[in-house]
C-alpha cells in the first residue's frame, strides 16, 4: 500500500503544477485530449445528484460535475491529490466535498446516487473489494460510470507490447503474462514504474462489473498510441472499430 500511495503522491493525473496552469486552462487541455468525455459521461445529468468521484486525482472532474449542479465529494488516497484537489475548488469558486481514505470508504451505506471514476479500477489489485464497497455506498439503482484501459487498443499493441517488449528487447526473459503484466505498469502512466496496472478486455470488463451491476454496458474510446518521442498521439479512427485506449463502464446497482 505504501509504494501505490508514494507513487501516485508524485505522480497525481492532471495535475500541471510544473505549468502553472489555471482552472480553465487545465479543463480545457482535459476535455480538448480526451473529448469523448463530455457526450459519453453526461456530466450535467447528474444536476441535483449525490455524486461520488473514487480517486479524483487533482479534482478536474468533480468540478466539472459540481459546476453542473450535482454535490459531490470527492475522495483519493493521497495528501497530494486532496490538497490540488481542495485548491483547484477554492480557485474555481466551486464548493465540493474532499476527503482522504484508505481501504474503505467512510460513508454510510445507499449514500450516493453516482459513483465515478476514471482511470483508478485498473490500478488496483483487489479489485473486487474496491467494488464491494462502490456497491455498497450506492443507493438502489444507483450508477456507476468508470474508466479502465483497453487490452484490445492500439495503444496497448504498438506502445507496450512493440515498442518496449519487442523493439526495446524487454521480452528477453520470455513472452508471458508476468512480463507483460511488468511492461503494463512500467509504461502505462505518464511517470515510469506505476507499481500496478492491469488491462482489461471488453468482455473483462463486462463480466467484472456484472457481479456487482445490472445494465451494464461497455464502449471504447480515446485512439491514441505513445511514441517514443510524445505521449497521447491521437489517431484518426472510428471508435466502431474499438481499438481505443478507454473502455468506458455503465451500469445500475444489483
Amino acid at each position: 500500500m505504501n509504494e501505490v500511495k508514494d507513487y501516485w503522491q508524485k505522480a497525481t493525473p492532471m495535475n500541471f503544477v510544473d505549468e502553472k496552469w489555471n482552472y480553465e486552462q487545465k479543463r480545457t487541455f482535459r476535455y480538448s485530449l480526451q473529448d469523448y468525455m463530455h457526450q459519453a459521461i453526461g456530466f450535467g445529468d447528474w444536476k441535483d445528484k449525490k455524486v461520488l468521484e473514487f480517486g479524483c486525482g487533482s479534482g478536474i472532474d468533480a468540478l466539472e460535475f459540481a459546476q453542473n449542479g450535482a454535490e459531490v465529494t470527492a475522495v483519493d488516497i493521497t495528501e497530494n491529490a486532496i490538497a490540488l484537489t481542495e485548491a483547484l475548488s477554492r480557485e474555481a469558486g466551486i464548493p465540493i466535498e474532499v476527503v482522504q481514505i484508505s481501504d474503505v470508504l467512510p460513508f454510510p451505506d445507499d449514500s450516493f446516487d453516482l459513483v465515478y471514476s476514471f482511470g483508478v479500477l485498473h490500478h488496483i489489485p483487489n479489485v473486487n473489494d474496491t467494488l464491494t464497497e462502490i456497491h455498497r455506498v450506492l443507493k438502489p439503482n444507483g450508477s456507476i460510470i468508470a474508466m479502465m484501459y483497453n487490452k484490445d487498443s492500439l495503444l496497448y499493441a504498438y506502445s507496450v507490447v512493440y515498442l518496449h517488449g519487442l523493439k526495446d528487447k524487454l521480452f528477453l526473459d520470455g513472452f508471458c503474462n508476468a512480463t507483460m503484466n511488468r511492461l503494463t505498469s512500467q509504461y502505462s502512466e505518464r511517470i515510469e514504474g506505476c507499481p500496478y496496472t492491469k488491462v482489461y478486455t471488453k468482455n473483462e470488463a463486462q463480466e467484472l462489473f456484472e457481479q456487482y451491476f445490472t445494465n451494464v454496458s461497455v464502449s471504447v474510446h480515446y485512439n491514441v498510441i505513445d511514441t517514443p518521442s510524445q505521449r497521447k498521439v491521437k489517431l484518426d479512427i472510428s471508435d466502431e472499430h474499438e481499438l481505443g485506449w478507454h473502455l468506458l463502464i455503465q451500469g445500475l446497482k444489483r
